[in-house]
């Protein structure tokens, strides 16, 4: 039997991609219309972004263990978390949870390094691009990594606020973000990474001259895996 999993939403637009993107692809794996199973639960995003804003990381911390208990409770055999920001408190989080989880930022550096990727753009919230998990997850894997300058950051944060977590998705926006790809390319990325779980639903790969790595779909993907092990 495949194993239950827990999903701990921060954003609806972001956890309903990595939920869609489970369900769509496991019926090639499992057959038609076959998914394992999936419990979610979910705080309201603003719960996470005052405590986000003030970097108060055990804030984020408390409110994902309320969710992941929940969803162990409802049998959930491990966790993941479709919200790249939260993870700046996953080190405040494994040890006390119920249950394992997949970490959506070593699932991003495992792809770069099946890509043989060597330095990575990256493009988040303003808490991801200036915090400390990606540049720490990377570094261990031997991977560089780069982000926009203080105003692009600005501005990208912007746009995932104001915009996409409200699924609002102007063709401005995606040309601009095609730019900061641009430079980030012009910078040595050989590749991007999509570090917001909202970017996917606006920018695609056709959109971009490097390859983009999914964060949203790669941890649906080694759910999936994970599930069917």
């Amino acid at each position: 039997m495949a194993k239950h999993i827990g999903i701990v939403s921060v954003s609806s637009e972001g956890a309903a991609l990595c939920y869609q993107t489970i369900c769509s692809e496991a019926g090639a794996r499992m057959g038609t219309y076959r998914h394992p199973e999936i419990s979610m639960h979910a705080f309201p995003l603003a719960d996470y972004v005052r405590f986000a804003n003030a970097r108060d990381w055990d804030g984020v911390a408390g409110l994902l263990l309320q969710s992941v208990e929940k969803v162990a409770g409802a049998g959930a055999d491990f966790a993941i978390c479709p919200a790249n920001t939260a993870h700046e408190a996953f080190h405040l989080v494994e040890p006390r949870s119920p249950i394992p989880w997949l970490h959506i930022v070593d699932v991003v550096a495992d792809a770069a390094s099946a890509g043989r990727r060597s330095k990575l753009g990256i493009l988040g919230t303003r808490a991801v691009m200036e915090g400390k998990v990606y540049p720490e997850v990377l570094a261990k894997r031997g991977l560089r990594m780069a982000v926009p300058d203080a105003a692009h950051r600005e501005r990208i944060n912007a746009a995932i606020f104001d915009e996409l977590v409200q699924a609002v998705f102007k063709p401005s926006t995606r040309e601009y973000l095609r730019g900061v790809v641009a430079a980030l390319a012009e910078d040595g990325c050989d590749a991007a990474v999509m570090a917001c779980t909202e970017i996917p639903l606006i920018l695609k790969q056709e959109d971009v001259g490097i390859p983009i790595l999914d964060s949203t779909r790669l941890l649906a993907r080694a759910a999936l895996d994970e599930a069917l092990a």
